[in-house]
């Protein structure tokens, strides 16, 4: 029997009128509050034994709890079966994602009758653990309109359902408490049952009364729905995986041919292995995998072909894009299913799939999978306005598209086939795939499997007389007015007003343009038995072959949009695309443009319009009227608003105000304001505070918070905790964090992953910075940098200065003929301390050996300088840049920590004439000791000198007791400081628990024998690469910062 039914909705007279929960027919869970001193309550339910007198058996009114529970004198039911406390399932929620269908049932003012009789009013809404962490409550948003105010201006609406019952499904998950005003009552919060199960004096109390014991359980996500509604089979209708036509969800035709299917077979792609392991993983959990690339990339196919891999017998829903998907949650949840959504564009409005949806398909184990153009991806997701690395304190450009799209697992899949794919490919028999792997390698072959360089050709030799040039205008037209944002489905009268435009600018009446009839016959004309250039679509509209558009996407931004496409665009766009083209319009420079867009949706209180405009005002530094359009919405309760005027208070120096509406902001459920608000309070000084919030920021999953955590752990050398706290930060688009992680998956060996992680810090930098983002520019360079691309590295950290960038690091460049290594990446605090020419020396010093990290080597990348102060002397060593470390002077007392296997070193053996006698031969063992590693030495004056690790004034050669080979040939004197052996085929020296060895002929370990030792040469000079000639060893001896000591022979073979 559910326990959710009307007898046991009480009605609770206090000092306050408010509602409560029958535990059993005389004991009523209320809220404590309500009582304001008093012991006593007058209690009724519908249908029960009238109003009886209730007194309190336990309440608990704190921070942490406002609940109460009344014992009746008297049963308030008549049949006392029917409410019994062991039916009720206590249910403690156990992670932060928001439930759909939350239910509460109570007496508020709202529901007043006539004569002002109470009545009973069932709130519906989304239950939001991630929201008031901070106030220890639940958040209950309401899924209908905001309720009109009481009778009283000053009271809530929701006046009285305070003690109501919340429930998820069948599990009571708490007491309802409130309505924070702040939200504009479009909201309550609720005391989550599990503080009260966890306080013994409440379980005690529920047990004298009951006579038994509850018991919380965590609830388990696949809650059936307490209403089934038919969902319309005509526009959702499910199908088996294994039945699904994969021309119906997206791929595209390719040319016919005899003998063959109209689908080629499928050829295996690189991605498919990263594709599989998220399958296996939403197919546990549900959420959302997202495929972007260009068009014709092999993005539906390659999704399609692991869906039917991994789902094949799941139930598939392909939704037309113009239908209203809501009714998806309707749907059954007894079966498995999958939601499709290619071209998620499409699909990316107020009734198509927004964020409290994909948290609803989520909450029911659904798997949504969808594909994006590149183009679209880097419009949705724009973030130019962060100013931090972590963005939790610049203001937001909060698009709920851009939301849904950071909720996914998002992959990109390459337009250009690798060396493997086309491998695979190769032993095809289809000649249709031949004549692909046969074609311009400038194109991928799945782009020519579904005819676009064809179209794309015909389209742009179009152009001429006697070609199609009106019909190539009317193409051109289409493709520039799609990427304004306005969508792909496009009024034939927009094109024609167009097309002259792109006419004239070929070369109008000289081309002998067609007629206006045979233009749009050409451009509608199918090629290949495929597509045309442009197609016919619904209502008399036209789509642009969308191939075609990421190809000219790809050739130039948005910024190359004429004027006159523009205003097309705002008159044709509708509102559910007027927040996309503002942005398209705003990443080209077009502000005008995208103010016009916004203006409608302003002034209908669209909160994405709001803080777009609000956005694009701050970004204008005006001030006051961001502060407006980011007031308004937070007065209608949006938390990105309320996010938005605390970074405008961090940015104009209040930091009080930021910290409140931070605060507020928390309270409504944005977790990036978490990291914010812990940046204020370490601004003001309260270092304990900010850790703590990003302590609770990321276990709530919020990458900025996690970010900062991660920094102070590692301070306190906590590494697990910080690892973790840095993965979580690496999962969000922080560039910085993730190539971060990367380098911690590549000291854990765990290279696989680790360069998965490369892969997406460089793409999401990538996107960053095309679309004007200074930090995405500066960290899409040091990936760059780290890859070992210098060209590709300055054209980034050129665009991140030119958009306010300032970088804290330069490369350095080594001229070619000059020995260690030709790039180098240092601080400019170390240039500052030493002086640039010091730092080129050291560069003379030190070689691309291992990363003292991770110990992959470090190959062709530009290595990081970290430099640890040791007050009189500095240790200067090289890592990957960015993976690692970040070049830096570290003056603290933390010390950087080496990986465990130790530096690199060389070695090699030859014998060296001493004196003017070329008989006169000496035993040496050449030593670079170091590749890695070097130093700078404090001279008397406190200035800086680089030296080698074993080199002039170095600690070690000191210590060592070495000496500059200028000045003569070393004492033979015996010492204890090092050893030299001898063994089959080699010689090593022993000193200061480092050994060193090489090779060594029987001659040269003869010559050892009979000199009684070696002498040790030690000198950077000794190249990773060189070979040992003796015109190399020549240059060792000639070295400046070459040093030697004899080293006495132990006659024992080792």
């Amino acid at each position: 029997m559910s326990v959710r039914s009307a007898e046991r909705i009480a009605i609770v007279q206090a000092k306050r009128q408010g509602s409560g929960f029958l535990l059993h027919p005389r004991l009523i869970l209320t809220s404590a509050h309500l009582f304001d001193g008093t012991n006593a309550a007058r209690v009724a339910v519908p249908g029960g034994t009238g109003t009886q007198n209730c007194r309190i058996v336990w309440h608990r009114y704190d921070e942490m709890c406002d609940a109460a529970l009344l014992e009746a004198d008297k049963d308030l039911v008549a049949d006392a079966s029917k409410c019994q406390v062991s039916d009720i399932k206590w249910g403690r929620i156990t992670d932060l994602s928001a439930w759909e269908r939350c239910e509460a049932i109570g007496y508020p003012l709202i529901s007043l009758r006539e004569g002002l009789r109470p009545d009973t009013e069932q709130l519906v809404g989304t239950l939001k653990p991630g929201a008031s962490i901070l106030r220890n409550r639940y958040v209950l948003d309401s899924s209908h309109s905001v309720p009109p105010k009481g009778i009283g201006a000053s009271q809530s609406p929701w006046q009285g359902m305070s003690g109501a019952a919340a429930f998820v499904g069948e599990y009571l998950i708490g007491v309802v408490s409130g309505d924070p005003v702040q939200w504009g009552h479009a909201r309550v919060e609720a005391v989550p049952v599990h503080v009260l199960v966890e306080d013994e004096p409440f379980r005690l109390a529920v047990q004298a009364v009951t006579g038994s014991q509850i018991e919380l359980v965590d609830v388990i996500r696949s809650i059936p729905l307490p209403v089934q509604a038919a969902v319309n089979s005509s526009t959702l209708r499910w199908r088996p995986v294994f039945e699904a036509d994969p021309i119906g969800f997206g791929v595209h035709r390719v040319p016919d041919s005899p003998g063959h299917p109209s689908v080629v077979e499928y050829i295996a792609r690189s991605v498919d292995i990263d594709l599989d392991n998220h399958l296996e993983l939403l197919a546990r959990e549900g959420g959302m995998l997202l495929l972007s690339g260009d068009s014709a990339a092999g993005k539906s196919r390659a999704l399609f072909e692991a869906m039917r891999r991994k789902l094949s017998d799941w139930l598939v829903c392909k939704p037309d894009p113009d239908v209203d998907i809501s009714s998806l949650l309707l749907a059954s949840s007894d079966n498995r299913r999958v939601v499709w959504l290619d071209d998620l564009h499409d699909y990316l409005r107020s009734d198509g799939l927004t964020p409290s949806l994909l948290d609803g398909l989520t909450s029911r184990l659904v798997v949504v999978l969808a594909t994006i153009r590149t183009e679209f991806y880097e419009q949705y997701t724009d973030d130019r306005s962060r100013k931090s690395l972590t963005r939790g304190s610049g203001a937001q450009l909060p698009s709920s598209s851009g939301r849904v799209l950071r909720a996914a697992q998002h992959i990109i899949i390459e337009r250009i086939w690798d060396r493997s794919e086309r491998q695979r490919a190769s032993v095809s028999e289809d000649p249709r795939i031949a004549n692909a792997l046969e074609s311009d390698r400038a194109y991928g072959v799945a782009e020519y499997l579904a005819a676009g360089p064809q179209v794309l050709k015909l389209w742009r030799s179009a152009y001429r007389v006697r070609g199609n040039p009106r019909g190539a205008a009317l193409v051109a037209a289409a493709i520039d007015l799609t990427r304004t944002g306005v969508g792909s489905s496009l009024p034939r009268d927009a094109l024609e007003r167009l097309h002259e435009h792109y006419l004239e600018q070929a070369g109008g009446l000289a081309l002998r343009p067609e007629g206006l009839d045979e233009a749009w016959n050409w451009a509608t004309d199918v090629v290949l038995g495929v597509t045309g250039p442009l197609v016919p679509s619904k209502g008399g509209m036209y789509k642009p072959f969308d191939y075609l558009v990421s190809d000219v996407a790809r050739r130039s931004g948005p910024d190359d949009l004429p004027d006159l496409v523009w205003s097309e665009a705002l008159r044709v766009v509708d509102d559910s695309r007027r927040s996309l083209v503002a942005m398209v319009a705003r990443s080209a420079g077009r502000l005008d443009a995208a103010k016009d867009a916004l203006i409608p949706l302003v002034q209908s209180d669209d909160l994405e319009g709001l803080n777009i405009l609000g956005a694009i005002a701050a970004s204008e530094k005006s001030w006051e009227d961001a502060r407006r359009c980011f007031s308004r919405a937070s007065e209608l309760g949006d938390s990105i608003g309320t996010h938005n005027l605390g970074a405008l208070c961090v940015i104009r120096g209040d930091l009080s105000g930021a910290r409140e509406w931070y605060a507020l902001a928390i309270e409504r459920g944005e977790l990036p304001s978490i990291g914010a608000l812990g940046l204020v309070y370490e601004k003001l000084g309260d270092q304990d505070k900010a850790v703590e919030l990003w302590k609770r920021g990321t276990e709530a999953g919020d990458p900025g918070s996690a970010f900062h955590y991660a920094d102070w752990l590692r301070t306190k050398w906590q590494s697990e905790e910080s690892i973790e706290a840095l993965r979580v930060a690496a999962d969000g688009d922080i560039p910085f964090a993730t190539l971060s992680y990367a380098g911690v998956l590549l000291r854990k060996k765990d290279h696989e992953t680790a360069n998965a992680y490369i892969a997406k810090a460089y793409s999401v930098a990538v996107n960053q910075g095309i679309l004007g983002d200074p930090l995405g520019s500066l960290m899409a360079g040091v990936t760059a940098y780290s890859f070992g691309d210098i060209d590709l590295g300055r054209k980034w950290w050129e665009r991140a200065r030119a958009n306010g960038c300032q970088i804290d690091w330069a490369v350095l460049e080594a001229p070619t003929d000059y020995p260690g290594l030709r790039y180098l990446a240092v601080s400019w605090e170390t240039l500052e301390k030493v002086g640039e020419d010091q730092v080129r020396l050291l560069m003379q010093t030190l070689w691309s050996g291992d990363c003292l990290d991770c110990g992959y080597p470090l190959g062709g990348s530009v290595p990081a300088l970290y430099v640890d102060d040791m007050y009189t002397h500095a240790d200067a060593k090289i890592f990957h840049f960015g993976l690692c470390r970040f070049p830096h002077w570290n003056d603290s007392a933390l010390i950087s920590v080496a990986k465990d296997v130790g530096i690199s070193w060389k070695s090699a053996t030859a014998p060296v004439a001493i004196g003017k006698s070329a008989s006169n031969l000496i035993p040496a063992l050449f030593v670079n000791p170091s590749l890695e590693e070097a130093q700078f030495v404090m001279n008397s004056d406190q200035s800086w000198k680089a030296t080698s690790q074993y080199g002039p004034h170095s600690v070690l050669s000191l210590a060592l007791d070495l000496q500059p080979l200028w000045s003569g040939f070393p004492s033979r004197a015996v010492d204890s400081g090092a050893l030299a052996f001898v063994g089959e085929g080699e010689v090593a020296v022993a000193a200061l628990h480092q050994v060193w060895s090489a090779p060594s002929t029987i001659e040269f370990l003869s010559l050892v024998e009979r000199s009684g030792g070696v002498l040790l040469v030690l000198s950077s000079a000794l190249g990773p690469e060189d070979a040992f000639t003796m015109e190399a060893l020549a240059d060792v001896l000639q070295s400046w910062d070459a040093m030697v000591r004899w080293v006495p022979l132990r006659r024992e073979i080792v």
